[in-house]
């Protein structure tokens, strides 16, 4: 199980599991690049109202192919997370493996948000394993486009620490 949470009023939950997914990294093939900036902030959890906070991973990513880039928030890279700028979020993992990160990403380009897991290998690599669609039906209200399924960010795909 993930890290269990203290909903005491006034509780802190720190998470030092998190500190290793903290940094620029970057991936690169040919003229295709991914880079994502990872951070870490203790947050108030807003649905609980009761000055509750946990650590969260926040963040920001660029894909771009030579001087093309497809999508990018690395323009917000110096905000906090309270100012709702980034597109990346996770409260850690979802197993018992401290080793995984799980979260989304907002895909720009796409306008929607994916599931991602990254994978910690040492202190220079991370792997981003998986992006999926979120499970669930997706409504299209009134003059919507259809739901777009593709994901075009690069998955399996390692990250060097810069």
């Amino acid at each position: 199980m993930a890290q269990e949470l203290n909903f005491t009023p006034g509780a802190v939950n720190p998470n030092p599991n998190l500190d290793k997914f903290i940094g620029t990294w970057k991936w690169q093939s040919g003229n295709k690049s991914f880079t994502i900036v990872l951070k870490k902030q203790n947050i108030t959890l807003p649905p609980i109202n009761k000055n509750v906070t946990a650590d969260i991973i926040y963040g920001f990513h660029q894909y771009n192919n030579g001087n093309e880039i497809f999508e990018s928030s690395m323009s917000f890279q110096s905000t906090n997370f309270n100012d709702k700028k980034s597109t990346i979020l996770s409260l850690g993992t979802i197993s018992t493996n401290y080793n995984e990160l799980n979260g989304t990403i907002s895909h720009l380009s796409k306008n929607k948000s994916v599931n991602f897991e990254i994978e910690y290998i040492n202190a220079t690599q991370i792997k981003l394993v998986s992006l999926k669609n979120p499970p669930g039906i997706k409504l299209v209200i009134g003059n919507q486009p259809d739901y777009d399924w593709e994901i075009i960010l690069p998955q399996n795909i390692i990250l060097t620490k810069q």
